[in-house]
């Protein structure tokens, strides 16, 4: 009855932090973190309870890398015109996270980690301010759309490398991208194979196709599981559950239960940036230090600003306008689930105690990523008012350099 009783605050306090969230047309992600965050403090809910919930949540990572597999398209990869986006976005904001963790102090590992979390924004937060603000009419709504699913991929590769150089050294690199490919190969032969077995599966109507996407997600995750083992190395489930998800994509009867992956993602998904917050517990003192708020306040300006030069060169080169690149920018401020994701996994290898700097990395990242979801919204949501406003401000400057 416990249990029952944590599982019940739980959900009772997202839902009225979401709801508020929704009303305030704020994104949800930094309430539910906050809830796990103060929750979590509090000791209302219980140790064993904790352990179940972020097993819970761990499935709604799978499941919300599984459903972007779903939506992923290889087509655009070998443009020209999309490379040299995805390519701009990458060297400019990852470039900005690396060399300011390594101006504060962080070790190599942990300047990698948090370039990483800086990089890549959300996708979850970035779509939804497309549709919900009528921008997808807008020429640049393609190019944002693109730049999320490069950095899906690059995401995929960052897991690999994050995971090898985590559990081994960095000779166990080569060996982890090795068995990752060839399990993503496994994967993507063995759906094509038994397509015409399993497409008429998920035309039925009972509990078959559910239980279907989920042994093949399980089984899957398993597998790497135990390749993992058998190699010394480890091989991120979240990857595998990705490429299945693109594997699956292209069987034509999958389609129809996407309505239900969405559903049991949302749900699980909610629970694990819960479980996310419940984890830090954070030390008052670390956070009104003032070396954490320059670090903090420099990785937020940096940051915002490495969005808006990424997206100016990239509107400058795909649309040959200014203005269009700074809205580029602007839509693709936020942070999100992403960046959890990447700490979630470097934390599940559980060699922390190598990294000397890691709670200070951890409260950098965590509180990052709840200002930046707000502020990250705010940005996206008025965009067309930015890039105008920002237009305005350069043509004062220099009246004939965009002329």
């Amino acid at each position: 009855m416990n249990f029952l009783l944590d599982l019940a605050i739980v959900t009772v306090s997202c839902l009225a932090l979401g709801l508020a969230s929704k009303y305030l047309k704020q994104a949800s992600i930094p309430a539910y973190i906050i809830a796990g965050l103060l929750l979590g403090k509090s000791g209302l809910i219980s140790f064993e309870s904790y352990d179940f919930i972020q097993w819970l949540g761990k499935i709604g990572v799978i499941l919300l890398m599984f459903y972007i597999g779903l939506e992923f398209n290889y087509k655009g990869i070998k443009e020209p015109r999309r490379l040299f986006a995805g390519c701009t976005d990458f060297a400019v904001n990852f470039s900005v996270g690396f060399l300011l963790g390594h101006v504060i102090g962080l070790s190599l590992v942990e300047a990698f980690i948090l370039a990483s979390a800086v990089y890549i924004s959300s996708s979850a937060i970035v779509i939804s301010s497309l549709i919900e603000n009528k921008r997808l009419i807008y020429p640049e709504a393609e190019t944002v759309v693109w730049l999320m699913v490069f950095e899906d991929i690059i995401l995929a590769i960052l897991l690999v490398i994050l995971t090898s150089i985590m559990a081994g050294s960095l000779a166990m690199i080569p060996v982890s991208l090795a068995a990752t490919l060839l399990l993503i190969v496994f994967i993507l032969a063995f759906i094509r194979r038994l397509s015409n077995f399993i497409a008429p599966l998920f035309e039925r109507d009972d509990e078959i196709p559910v239980l279907l996407i989920f042994a093949l997600i399980f089984g899957f995750s398993a597998l790497a599981y135990l390749m993992g083992i058998l190699l010394h190395c480890h091989i991120s489930e979240v990857i595998v559950a990705f490429f299945l998800g693109s594997a699956l994509a292209g069987v034509k009867s999958f389609r129809k239960l996407l309505g239900t992956i969405i559903s049991f993602k949302n749900l699980f998904l909610t629970i694990f940036f819960f479980s996310f917050g419940m984890m830090f517990k954070f030390q008052l003192a670390a956070l009104n230090s003032a070396d954490f708020v320059l670090a903090l306040l420099a990785l937020i300006v940096l940051s915002i600003l490495g969005k808006f030069v990424s997206g100016a060169i990239i509107g400058k080169r795909l649309h040959g306008s200014l203005e269009t690149g700074l809205r580029v920018g602007a839509y693709t401020t936020p942070r999100g689930e992403f960046s959890v994701v990447l700490i979630m996994v470097v934390m599940e290898i559980g060699v922390l105690e190598l990294l000397p700097s890691i709670e200070l990395l951890l409260a950098l990242v965590v509180t990052y990523v709840i200002i930046l979801s707000i502020v990250g919204s705010f940005f996206a949501k008025h965009g067309n008012m930015i890039s105008k406003r920002m237009m305005m401000g350069f043509n004062k400057l220099m009246p004939r350099a965009h002329r």
